[in-house]
């Protein structure tokens, strides 16, 4: 992510487009190799170091905003290293005490002798001298890794890193996709849930049964409220971009305020944005592996299923659950969950659940959600949501998810 000072744009009267650079450019291409060398040539630098090797580079680029862009993606995959444990500032004051107190002595002492004399005084501060006085700054913190990366898929980031920090100051977004491999639709979804952005996702045209349709249409919404935190939500919004990138066809249009202007950002693959997520199968976030792991303790009779389908709730409308799970019987419910930014999507959700009682789907709801007065009368009064839905805090737990589940199957007759 670029931050503000670094955006890249123009403004075309109502519209905005960011100032994308030509990956094939070679004194782009230069420059990134340049930068690039500075932090993979450089372990155990520090951070003030690297500013002296890099500042070089970025004065003599003809665009000066771009160049500082490139270095900060570079700095974004540094790891540093952490200060250690100490009150660094009530330290360095014992220490400088100590010293100024050695220096007091009438005879004259080489520097190894002061050292040892200080040290000799304030034996408790040996560990925090050795590590160093000034860790606890940030232009003393050494470089530990860099995520390597070419020149080329440097300024394709940038681009992409562009579009993003764009996103970052939009409340919503639509997607429109044509064509799409199955596969790679399904995880554009799993990133969406990943994000915990609830979407509506509505198929273009027809398809068959249990079929993925060959063009759809994603809205998401921003929060209700601008006093929500509307920023945490635009970072979503921003990282699930790279996602969208991967369709083979595709068109992205968002509402962006810049300077108190409401702007509009329209991308679609013509943009040759190249996304940089990759394997994301294979990722389990912390917060699903344990409740994978607790419910299987819990609960053996019930087991969570793979890659949970798309249910069609009719006039064209899919969702994606976050979790399918298979009863004793072999009955599959699942379940989807409203976080705190999804009121809009539950208050229609809920509408429409109300007309399909029968859909082998649960709703858990976040706290946060409950507590708002025309949610909690709303769910309250739902009888969909008495028998199929359930409160939690941040994320659900095993034992009221088992619950609903419960409640579910005996909902359905088959109890």
């Amino acid at each position: 992510m670029l931050t503000k000072d670094l955006l890249r744009y123009r403004r075309r009267g109502e519209k905005v487009m960011p100032s994308f650079v030509d990956v094939a450019c070679p004194e782009l291409l230069e420059l990134a190799e340049r930068l690039l060398l500075v932090y993979s040539g450089s372990p155990g630098a520090t951070r003030e170091a690297l500013e002296e090797q890099s500042g070089p580079l970025l004065r003599r680029a003809r665009d000066l905003t771009m160049a500082k862009g490139l270095d900060k993606l570079l700095l974004d995959r540094c790891e540093f290293t952490a200060p250690a444990d100490f009150d660094y500032a009530a330290c360095r004051a014992e220490l400088f005490a100590a010293s100024a107190a050695a220096l007091k002595a009438p005879e004259a002492l080489t520097l190894a002798e002061h050292r040892s004399r200080v040290l000799a005084a304030a034996p408790a501060l040996e560990a925090f001298a050795a590590k160093g006085l000034y860790c606890d700054l940030p232009d003393c913190e050494r470089l530990v890794k860099f995520k390597e990366l070419s020149a080329p898929r440097l300024l394709e980031r940038y681009n992409v890193a562009l579009a993003q920090s764009l996103l970052f100051y939009s409340g919503g977004l639509d997607v429109e996709a044509e064509e799409p491999n199955p596969a790679e639709a399904r995880k554009l979804f799993k990133y969406l849930k990943f994000f915990r952005l609830l979407a509506c996702v509505k198929a273009a045209a027809p398809a068959g049964r249990g079929k993925f349709p060959s063009k759809f249409h994603i809205h998401v919404d921003g929060p209700m409220s601008v006093f929500e935190n509307t920023r945490m939500y635009g970072l979503r919004l921003a990282c699930f971009f790279p996602a969208v990138c991967a369709l083979p066809k595709w068109r992205l249009r968002a509402v962006v305020k810049l300077q108190n202007r409401e702007l509009l950002l329209d991308l679609d693959q013509g943009s040759n944005l190249v996304g940089h997520y990759h394997n994301f199968s294979a990722y389990v976030p912390e917060e699903f592996a344990m409740f994978h792991k607790h419910f299987k303790e819990k609960s053996p009779d019930w087991r969570i299923v793979g890659d949970s389908p798309f249910l069609d709730f009719g006039d064209q409308e899919l969702v994606f659950p976050d979790l399918s799970f298979k009863s004793p019987d072999g009955t599959v419910v699942h379940l989807e969950l409203f976080h705190r930014w999804h009121a809009g999507q539950l208050s229609r959700r809920l509408a429409s659940l109300e007309r399909k009682p029968g859909l082998p789907l649960i709703v858990g709801v976040d706290k946060y959600l409950y507590e708002k007065p025309e949610l909690r009368l709303l769910l309250d009064s739902s009888g969909f949501f008495a028998s199929s839905g359930y409160v939690f805090r941040d994320f659900p737990g095993v034992d009221k998810t088992r619950a609903c589940l419960a409640r579910k199957l005996e909902a359905l007759g088959k109890a």
